[in-house]
């Protein structure tokens, strides 16, 4: 069973799922990929869990605020002070942030200069998600770009030109916003996007021969599904 206890800086190490109807949407993921859920923390924050290891986070939305249902995705950084102040001078925008965690670490969250919203994540004692490359577990990361070449400027401006540590970067679809799209591996890709279907949501791309899919949940929000033929050995696409 794969597990992760180090990220390299720049690495994306940890996906949440800020939802509009929190039970309605575990319910949807639990029947998709067999998550359980512990006992909400503060501001009813959840660790979404894959065969007792921890896969990700769930929140909820903040009210008033017009956001809609989404997937962040967060990248390792040794010094939140330092990433938030280069956002900034490389045209991108800090929402809010660094804040603490607890004992955890500190985190933010940005706009990148090419407007998708992308988290950052400094632990103190855990790096990152601790189970990957497993069934319902995260299997790679991708940004859908308006302007690939200067998105990718933008993160070798944060975090050096090589290696890009697995972020992979692709042309946006038409009619979708900028956005990291997180990938979660499934033993047979055809199979859940028709159980995803059935559970209200919708296949948005499938493509490699039908080992790789883009869904978008009951709520709107774009996750993928891989399955193990797709991945090179570091996990990545």
């Amino acid at each position: 069973m794969p597990r992760r206890e180090t990220y390299a800086q720049g690495s994306p190490c940890w996906v949440d799922y800020m939802a509009a109807d929190p039970e309605g949407a575990r319910e949807f993921y639990a029947s998709l990929f067999g998550w359980t859920f512990d006992e909400p923390e503060e501001y009813g924050y959840r660790l979404a869990r894959q065969a007792g290891e921890v896969v990700g986070g769930f929140g909820r939305v903040p009210p008033g605020r017009g956001l809609t249902p989404t997937w962040n995705t967060y990248l390792a950084a040794k010094d939140a002070d330092a990433v938030a102040g280069r956002v900034t001078e490389l045209g991108g925008t800090v929402v809010f942030g660094p804040l603490g965690a607890g004992e955890d670490g500190r985190f933010l969250f940005a706009v990148d200069a090419t407007g998708a919203s992308v988290g950052f994540w400094q632990g103190h004692w855990a790096e990152g998600i601790v189970l990957v490359d497993e069934h319902g577990a995260t299997c790679g990361h991708e940004l859908w770009a308006a302007d690939p070449a200067a998105a990718r400027a933008f993160y070798a401006g944060l975090f050096g030109e090589e290696p890009e540590h697995g972020r992979q970067v692709r042309g946006v679809p038409h009619g979708v916003s900028p956005q990291w799209v997180s990938y979660f591996l499934v033993d047979d890709v055809p199979s859940a996007a028709v159980a995803a279907e059935r559970a209200g949501g919708r296949v948005a791309e499938a493509w490699d021969d039908g080992r790789e899919a883009v869904v978008r949940d009951p709520w709107g929000a774009l996750f993928g599904v891989r399955d193990g033929r797709s991945r090179s050995a570091d996990g990545t696409r």
